[in-house]
């Protein structure tokens, strides 16, 4: 009975074959699971670090505004009217670009 070894030999690769698929989708589930699993981790520390390196940039520039305002009390400061126009323009001129500067780094 050549015909049926050949056709129960063809069922066997056929179980085979489906056997192997479906532990290749178990093998990529598990990986995909696994590779979720790095991702986050790495997404947390990231966002860990993104922190630290925000809370270093406010602890700076609260030092730096702690030592303006200190600085502030030996300041002299005109009356607007004593100001030449090149003066006003300069100082707007400036706090536009401390507006600006304070607006990109948001």
């Amino acid at each position: 009975m050549p015909d049926r070894d050949f056709l129960e030999e063809i069922m066997q690769t056929e179980a085979e074959a489906a056997s192997r698929i479906e532990k290749a989708r178990e093998d990529a589930q598990l990986e995909r699971q696994r590779v979720r699993q790095e991702t986050s981790a790495l997404i947390d520390s990231a966002y860990g670090e993104a922190a630290s390196i925000r809370q270093k940039a406010l602890d700076e520039a609260e030092r730096r505004y702690t030592e303006l305002v200190s600085d502030q009390s030996s300041v002299t400061v005109r009356p607007l009217e004593s100001l030449s126009e090149d003066e006003l323009s300069g100082a707007a001129d400036d706090i536009a670009e401390r507006i600006v500067s304070l607006l990109e780094h948001r």
